[in-house]
Parts: structure tokens; sequence; C-alpha cells
């Protein structure tokens, strides 16, 4: 098996143990920084499936994007580096999605200029 198919697998896998909500084997996959990362980026909702959207790999590093989709989506930004017992995420990442935030922010966002709603005079 060649690197380049290690690191697929180990992309896979470890999205696909989020999915599943098996966070053990998510974090096999990740080193202590990278989940501490992963665990304070924010995420809106429980992922239900996800798609490989980029895979690039250079020798022993590598980086990936998974979109993870659900009641919102997501996508996870992932460096990697090979190891001996495999390919490992070292830093993880969750960008911010246009659109993203709490509903009611979004809400009150529309029709706004300035930050304050428009008013009309209705005497």
């Amino acid at each position: 098996m060649d690197d380049v198919e290690g690191l697929k697998q180990a992309v896979d896998a470890q999205a696909r143990a989020l999915v599943i909500g098996d966070l053990a084997l998510f974090a096999a996959y990740a080193t202590p920084a990278a989940l501490a990362q992963f665990y304070r980026a924010p995420k809106f909702g429980k992922a239900r499936r996800y798609e490989l959207e980029d895979l690039r790999a250079d020798g022993a590093a590598a980086t990936s994007v998974v979109r993870f989709r659900g009641r919102a989506g997501y996508e996870l930004h992932a460096a990697w580096e090979q190891t001996a017992t495999g390919w490992k995420a070292t830093a993880l990442s969750v960008p911010a999605q246009p659109g993203s935030g709490t509903w009611w922010r979004r809400i009150l966002a529309r029709g706004t200029s300035g930050g304050h709603p428009e008013r009309e005079d209705l005497s």
C-alpha cells in the first residue's frame, strides 16, 4: 500500500468515526494538540454524512478537507503527518462557514443597515 492510499484510509476512518459518534476512534487518528483544536472549534449540529473534498500529500506531510453534512454542515480542515504508527492529524480546524451562527443573529442581520433595522413611519 502506498502512502497516499494509507492517508486516504486514515482520513476516511476518522470522518466515519465522527459520523457514527465513535470519539475514541476519531481521537486515535489525531494528536492531543489537534484534538484540543477540534473540540474548541464551533460545530453546528451532528454530522450525518461526509464527503472528502480535498486531499493533498507531499511526502510525510499532507492536508485534507472533509465536508460534514447534517442539521447544519461544516468543513474539517486537517494537517497530517506520517508517523511510525500511521497517519495522524496534527492540526484540526473548522473554519467559519457563510451563514453559520445562531439562527437569531442571521434573522436580525436581514433587512438591517449599519446594524440597525430600517424603520418605517406608520403615522
